[in-house]
């Protein structure tokens, strides 16, 4: 990707590289019309100034609340800590039960979902969750991207994913990007 430091017109793939999330959900949220662009023909195109004016605006919103549900004591730790910040809140389930209680009943922007885990697993808890709240963002994070588990949340609803071990810089700007820095 060799963006133009000249132009204002951005394609899906520039606005990738720009923001440094993966192309798929630049796709999603443009599909959602939750980035600010415009179709060209069958194309995406965004302006620069108006994606810098989006971004800053959506800094300056209400505190966010971000629920990371993982069974692994380690990895939820690391990667609440990796989201903890100002106007962020971030709640921990250890499980998949745990993740549809708060999912359901607290005020939440974002869900952060383990696939594997004891109890009920990620593919339930997301059908929960999707039912109960459909317009709730969910980031699955799971290194099972090639099992029959995706391919049984795939059925269920929109999600973004990223795949274990995870790039923390990568994963805080999906997430930025999702509720706001």
């Amino acid at each position: 990707m060799s963006l133009d430091p000249r132009s204002d017109i951005f394609t899906v793939g520039d606005v990738a590289a720009y923001l440094k999330l993966p192309i798929s959900t630049v796709y999603r949220l443009a599909e959602r019309r939750e980035i600010p662009g415009h179709k060209v023909g069958r194309q995406w195109r965004f302006q620069r100034p108006v994606i810098d004016e989006w971004l800053r605006r959506r800094s300056e919103t209400r505190s966010k609340t971000i629920l990371v549900a993982d069974d692994d004591d380690d990895v939820r730790e690391v990667l609440a800590e990796a989201l903890e910040g100002p106007g962020r809140r971030v709640l921990k389930a250890r499980n998949g039960v745990e993740a549809v209680q708060w999912a359901t009943s607290a005020p939440v922007d974002l869900v952060v979902l383990d696939l594997v885990m004891p109890e009920m697993d990620g593919v339930e808890s997301f059908r929960r969750i999707h039912a109960a709240r459909p317009d709730l963002p969910v980031v699955i994070v799971t290194g099972h991207t090639e099992s029959d588990l995706m391919l049984k949340v795939l059925e269920i609803g929109p999600f973004t994913v990223l795949q274990k071990p995870l790039d923390l810089h990568k994963f805080r700007k999906v997430v930025d990007l999702i509720v706001g820095s």
